[in-house]
């Protein structure tokens, strides 16, 4: 059995490993443009020198040789070939397979503002080479724009004020992490950032990239006119699944590879996961696209699976929840963090230092956010996924823990 998997990120290197302990004896082979392995989560402390490339790599030290897979890294694929079970490389290499997983990721979208695709020092964070350069290019520089304060953007922002850059953050929402969070726990984060000296332009939309004679970046004009000064962009504005390599064949696409609950195309022997893939979102009950790494993680394991015979289906394919970390500040969500009529039901709870919000529809919780103190939230987050009833907890809401409705089994997993 000759097993390939396209893209060296959570969701490839999950499956390797996943399909090296199902499989002892076939034959594995990891295809990646990417020459190193590295959590792109952590992006952001290699540019501001918190860590080194080292540093970001995610997998055992002699991982490849141990797990006996083939790596072939600094290539591309350019195209799949289902009914002769072959990849094309850029490099005019042909690569068979038998089992075929699809892993490519995404990369950065950068919105229709003038002048932003041709103009020297702009970048996307997606990839290792994008912050090496951004770390190269900020040491020369004063000023920085980041246009997207969503966490890419704002990792960006605070990796470049640890480099003594001054930092303006554009974004068109009316606050920060305007899908991770609500205008309270926004607020909180954005004092942190504007103490460190980050500016944040919020409810403004970039019109123009502005240049100088040499074609490099010097600015940005605002929809109202304004002009931000900078000498560097990053731009933090979504991404777009990495699927060019399949649009000359019959595999479903939609926002990106349509895939089953075990992380198959409608092409046998054909999977994706990670964020290449759209599949049925837990929470929303969906086909959407779940861009979040443990996910990425959850489904490279069930494609391996599948890969080498064992039927597995991901049965927790929650993408309505976010960690994070900024400037000494917790948080955690999950569900929805904010609700547009009064059918539903809305408490909380802060202090200087802690903010609590729950969102319930009926006697079942919908939504949780954690800020502060996050010990314990997880059992939040479980009530949501599970669709709980909470008819004899309402009265300590703010006070529940997984004794209260789990029992832990001998395997140390709670189950209701």
């Amino acid at each position: 059995m000759k097993y390939v998997i396209v893209g060296a990120s959570a969701a490839g290197i999950s499956a390797a490993k996943k399909l090296r302990e199902l499989d002892d004896d076939s034959e594995i082979t990891i295809i990646s443009k990417d020459t190193k392995v590295y959590s792109r989560c952590m992006l952001h402390y290699l540019i501001g020198g918190q860590r080194d490339v080292e540093q970001l790599d995610f997998t055992p030290k002699y991982f490849f040789t141990e797990n006996k897979i083939n790596w072939l890294k600094g290539k591309s694929v350019t195209s799949v070939l289902p009914k002769q079970k072959l990849l094309l490389l850029e490099d005019g290499e042909n690569v068979a397979y038998d089992k075929l997983l699809l892993a490519t990721g995404a990369s950065s979208f950068f919105p229709p503002i003038n002048n932003l695709d041709e103009t020297e020092g702009i970048y996307g964070l997606r990839n290792l080479d994008d912050a090496l350069e951004i770390k190269e290019k900020a040491e020369e520089i004063q000023q920085a724009i980041v246009i997207g304060a969503g966490l890419v953007g704002v990792d960006a922002a605070i990796g470049l004020a640890e480099l003594g850059v001054k930092v303006t953050i554009v974004e068109m929402a009316d606050r920060i992490l305007p899908l991770q969070l609500d205008a309270k726990a926004a607020s909180r984060y954005q004092t942190r950032f504007e103490e460190k000296g980050i500016e944040i332009v919020i409810g403004a939309r970039a019109k123009k990239v502005l240049v100088d004679d040499n074609n490099s970046v010097v600015g940005l004009e605002l929809a109202d006119d304004r002009i931000i000064a900078g000498e560097l962009i990053v731009v933090a504005t979504g991404i777009r699944p990495n699927i060019d390599l399949i649009k000359e064949t019959d595999i479903e696409v939609d926002q990106g590879i349509v895939v089953n609950k075990h992380q198959q195309t409608n092409l046998e022997d054909i999977y994706a996961a990670g964020d290449v893939a759209q599949s049925q979102e837990l929470f929303s009950n969906e086909l959407t696209l779940t861009p979040i790494w443990p996910l990425a993680t959850k489904q490279g394991e069930v494609a391996a699976s599948n890969m080498a015979g064992i039927s597995t289906k991901l049965s927790d394919n929650f993408a309505y929840q976010n960690s994070m970390r900024f400037l000494g500040l917790s948080t955690i969500t999950y569900g929805l963090i904010e609700v547009e009529d009064d059918s539903y039901q809305i408490l909380f709870i802060e202090d200087k230092d802690n903010y609590q919000k729950l969102i319930l529809e009926g006697n079942k919780l919908k939504g949780a956010i954690f800020q502060g103190e996050i010990d314990g939230s997880g059992v939040y987050g479980r009530l949501i996924k599970d669709r709980i009833d909470l008819n004899d907890r309402l009265d300590n809401l703010f006070n529940l823990s997984y004794a209260d409705f789990f029992k832990e089994n001998k395997d140390g997993v709670f189950s209701y």
